[in-house]
């Protein structure tokens, strides 16, 4: 009886150990605790910080609660994959220790200059139109033409679609069928190209193209044989004050962080002690050569 007792009490410990256990792993989530990783806890204004820091674009899917819980699960997963590397030791290996190192003082110089350039690089409507006014002529649109091609390896390939072409056959239907391009699968549309974008002789073909549907002659560039057909063309023009203000303003912006920059960089040079060892300096070029 004795050891009946004995053995019941052992069997009830044991079912005690594992459910407490079984509770330390699961421990209840408290407050603004969002979720726990093992024990890691990530808090509902760390999940926000984390959403805040997305792209505009991906921004826009937090609003959902689908996109909420997937970017909860790419965190997890990220977690996961952190606790991991640090078991493997990852987190004292001396090149991880080195970019952490670089990305830091990245940070610290970005601050850096934000601090000097607060309040200093902002750029006025007025500046940003007279650097129109007197740069108008850099902001020209020069003319396009949008192309299809058909492009196969040797001449008589082409000279075989350029008769089929001529006897009335769809063009489209033929680069589907023929082209070795990638731009096959859209039937051969390369969208709008401009002078020196491709092949000299290819350009020269697309631009002497004169009506929508014209098809040029077979024409030979290092890639291949290729038998051209115009889509559109646009005319060249010149870009409106209010096509480029945003490109100008952000342009006279990092003009003025450079100035700013370049004058606090002058000034700690001045005041700093700098030595360069030029014979060691010269060694090491000498190696590279």
């Amino acid at each position: 009886m004795m050891k009946h007792n004995k053995l019941c009490l052992v069997v009830v410990s044991f079912f005690l150990l594992l459910f407490t256990i079984s509770c330390d792993k699961v421990k209840p989530l408290k407050g603004k605790e969002l979720v726990r990783i093992n024990e890691r806890v990530i808090t509902l204004a760390e999940f926000e910080q984390e959403m805040e820091q997305l792209p505009p674009s991906l921004k826009t899917l937090m609003v959902t609660e689908k996109g909420r819980k997937e970017f909860l699960q790419s965190l997890i997963e990220r977690e996961l994959l952190l606790q991991e590397g640090v078991k493997e030791g990852f987190d004292k290996d001396e090149k991880v220790l080195s970019k952490v190192e670089q990305f830091k003082q990245g940070l610290i110089i970005e601050s850096l200059t934000e601090k000097l350039c607060a309040g200093k690089d902002e750029v006025s409507d007025k500046e940003v139109e007279i650097y129109y006014r007197v740069n108008k002529g850099k902001f020209f649109l020069g003319e396009k033409v949008r192309v299809r091609h058909i492009m196969v390896k040797t001449m008589s390939e082409a000279q075989k679609i350029k008769n089929r072409l001529n006897q009335g056959e769809d063009f489209i239907t033929l680069a589907k069928q023929y082209s070795i391009w990638p731009s096959k699968q859209k039937g051969g549309d390369l969208g709008y190209i401009a002078r020196g974008m491709v092949d000299k002789s290819f350009e020269e073909a697309a631009f002497s193209l004169k009506r929508r549907g014209e098809t040029s002659g077979i024409v030979k560039t290092k890639l291949g044989f290729h038998i051209i057909r115009l889509e559109d063309r646009q005319r060249p023009r010149q870009l409106t004050f209010a096509e480029v203000q945003e490109e100008i303003r952000q342009f006279l912006r990092e003009k003025k962080r450079k100035e700013i920059l370049t004058a606090h960089l002058k000034g700690l040079r001045e005041g700093a002690q700098i030595s360069i060892n030029e014979k060691l300096l010269a060694a090491e070029e000498e190696k590279g050569t």
